[in-house]
């Protein structure tokens, strides 16, 4: 059955999701699992020996024995002028980028027996032209060539628009927490039906805090200080070591991720030299993690006054990613503009569910912009010879008239005299001269030399002659 996809690259995990069609009709949107343990995958990629890349668990799975081939984070360095170095070869972001959506795309082709009649990837909203042409460019040297780019936030705004009735020109602010950053966007609906687009408000925000990533870490604090009494001590050179460590950490997201439903949670550490729980309550998370997240709906208050408009204007506040979950954000959230804050069950996917909706809008909407655009190119000179060879200059097939250009009378022009270089018999004689006197000059130096040198010489008066 005919489908399109759509993918999230984020950071530090990576979703997807399909909507297939049947009888030229799209079903509905729904994601597509890519790990064996969850729908998302770590955005992780790993050079193997024949030169190719395993991406996601595979590739996380090697890192401890083998962490010079793995790369991740790459999704942020994409444009830097610099190459990453993944085994014995430097290798661009763009390509890795490339790499890891070719390769999610392969992964849902082969489990769905076609590839994908369109693929659609919500990226970071930094992004801009250079970073996604330098993609785009990638892309096309994989064969993919029907593939949409679009930010992030506007991907979480069209999976909202799906899913909950948004008027034309309705504000909606969308803030995302991920595991390396921050960033929040204010869209405006621009049309109705079915086939609803976003337009970007002001200047988004991008920022390193909040993350996910500085929660784990307050997660680790708190492990350390509660294990005081272990001396515990990893060395990054012991495999076994970088592996407990790797574990410990997925450890401390688990926990996190248990706390935004349920108020206790247990955290296994499992390292070399000690196997025990520690327990970990939500009261004491929140504590934690509050000066992180109280940033939240202070930069999101930011980007709302960048757009110019009112915290009252808006329609919707939209909070996706994984650490929207966490009650405590919420509740942020929503306390400072007193609306009720809209997340959705699996906030981890809506990127990717909303990248699934561009595709299918790009596979609806496709008919009338072909017959859009031919009816503009209708009104062009038509051009016959279309396999003519590229050196040859195209035949109109209508003769077009040129007026005649009336007779202007020149202005007239005034000629400066050259330069004339002087006969050379002139030319010859100063040479001739000037050798002459140069010889003249010498000889009467060399003269008054040899006639001091052989004169008569004075005794030296001093000392010495007494």
């Amino acid at each position: 059955m005919p489908y399109v996809l759509g993918i999230h690259l984020g950071a530090t995990a990576t979703s997807a999701a399909v909507a297939r069609r049947d009888a030229g009709q799209s079903g509905m949107v729904s994601p597509f699992p890519l790990g064996s343990a969850g729908p998302t995958i770590p955005t992780v990629l790993c050079k193997v020996q024949d030169g190719s890349f395993v991406a996601g668990e595979a590739a996380q799975r090697q890192e401890p024995a083998h962490h010079e081939w793995v790369v991740r984070s790459f999704t942020q360095q994409v444009g830097d002028d610099h190459a990453l170095m993944v085994g014995n070869e430097f290798v661009t972001a763009h390509r890795l980028a490339a790499v890891m959506i070719e390769w999610v795309a392969d992964q849902v082709a082969h489990r769905q027996g076609a590839p994908a009649e369109h693929i659609a990837v919500a990226h970071n909203a930094a992004w801009g032209p250079h970073r996604t042409h330098l993609v785009r460019q990638e892309l096309e040297r994989l064969d993919l060539n029907e593939v949409t780019l679009l930010p992030e936030p506007v991907a979480v705004g069209l999976d909202y628009a799906s899913r909950t009735r948004v008027e034309s020109s309705e504000i909606v602010a969308v803030a995302n927490v991920g595991g390396t950053g921050f960033d929040a966007t204010v869209l405006r609906k621009e049309q109705d039906g079915e086939l609803p687009g976003f337009e970007v408000l002001g200047s988004p925000l991008d920022s390193v805090h909040p993350s996910g990533n500085a929660l784990d870490d307050e997660v680790i604090a708190y492990l350390r200080s509660e294990l005081g009494g272990h001396r515990v001590t990893l060395d990054p050179a012991d495999p076994r070591d970088r592996v407990a460590a790797f574990q410990l950490r997925a450890e401390c997201t688990r926990g996190r991720e248990v706390l935004s439903y349920q108020p206790k949670a247990a955290l296994r550490v499992e390292l070399p030299q000690l196997r025990t729980q520690v327990a970990l309550s939500r009261v004491r998370y929140e504590q934690l993690v509050r000066n992180h997240l109280e940033r939240v709906p202070d930069l999101l208050q930011q980007v709302v006054q960048s757009a110019s408009v009112n915290s009252a204007e808006l329609g919707a506040v939209v909070l996706a990613g994984g650490t929207a979950r966490t009650p405590l954000a919420q509740q942020l959230v929503s306390r400072h503009f007193e609306r009720q804050v809209q997340v959705d069950s699996a906030p981890e996917l809506v990127a990717a569910r909303g990248a699934a909706c561009a595709a299918r809008t790009e596979i609806l909407d496709g008919g009338r912009n072909r017959s859009v655009a031919a009816e503009e190119t209708s009104v062009l000179m038509r051009v016959e010879g279309s396999e003519r060879d590229p050196g040859e200059l195209p035949i109109v097939d209508e003769e077009v008239e040129v007026p005649e250009r009336p007779d202007v009378p020149r202005p007239p022009v005034e000629v400066e005299p050259m330069h004339l270089e002087p006969p050379r018999k002139n030319r010859t004689f100063k040479i001739i001269k000037l050798v002459l006197a140069a010889v003249l000059i010498i000889f009467g130096l060399v003269l008054t030399y040899m006639q001091g040198w052989g004169g008569p010489q004075q005794p030296s008066i001093g000392v010495m002659s007494q």
